[in-house]
């Protein structure tokens, strides 16, 4: 419970996956190591990742008392509805951390609710692997095309947009011909000029 005249708490959104991390998994897996621990640890910022989409796109938070998750209505105080917290937020304020953590969904919704449908029932190292591969290297789409628009990578891993491309095109391949597809559907996006400036 916030002690009078304490500062407010702050809404909290998950943090983005540093691509270290990723680097290390995958050059694990390079080398035929199996690293189920850091997979689970990578997984599960990306899962909360997907978690902290998800609410963005129904309007709701997690309260930073309890834990409770609400919508934020567009006008006036939102108060928690848990009995006795306590803690309000606001439409504006919603939006501005939401600017502040880079948490707004864009156009890859499908692909972040499909990860946190099925992570939690991954069991071998083997799927969990194949969840964070298919994740990282989606793509945001059109709404009237269904055609890939730009890498959804800057969405989960710390960095700037180019950067995260550019990391992702030199990271180990678990998948070779599925790395060369992703290749070439990024190089009909927005993101095509990163891979060029590579070349």
């Amino acid at each position: 419970m916030p002690s009078r005249g304490s500062r407010p708490a702050k809404i909290r959104w998950a943090q983005r996956l540093p691509p270290l991390l990723l680097k290390r998994l995958y050059d694990a897996d390079a080398r035929g190591f199996r690293d189920l621990e850091l997979c689970e640890e990578v997984g599960s910022y990306l899962y909360a990742r997907c978690a902290t989409f998800g609410l963005v796109a129904r309007g709701e938070v997690e309260c930073p008392i309890c834990g409770t998750a609400f919508e934020v209505a567009q006008r006036g105080a939102s108060p928690c509805p848990r009995r006795g917290c306590g803690w309000a937020t606001t439409q504006a304020e919603y939006r501005q951390s939401v600017r502040d953590h880079y948490a707004f969904t864009g156009r890859a919704l499908a692909a972040y609710e499909t990860f946190e449908r099925r992570w939690p029932s991954a069991r071998s190292y083997a799927d969990k692997i194949l969840l964070v591969d298919q994740l990282i290297h989606s793509f945001h789409v059109d709404e009237k095309t269904g055609e890939p628009v730009k890498s959804v990578a800057s969405k989960l891993l710390e960095g700037n947009k180019k950067d995260v491309v550019r990391f992702l095109d030199e990271l180990s391949a678990l998948d070779p011909a599925g790395k060369e597809e992703w290749r070439r559907t990024t190089a009909t996006t927005i993101d095509a000029r990163v891979l060029k400036d590579r070349s």
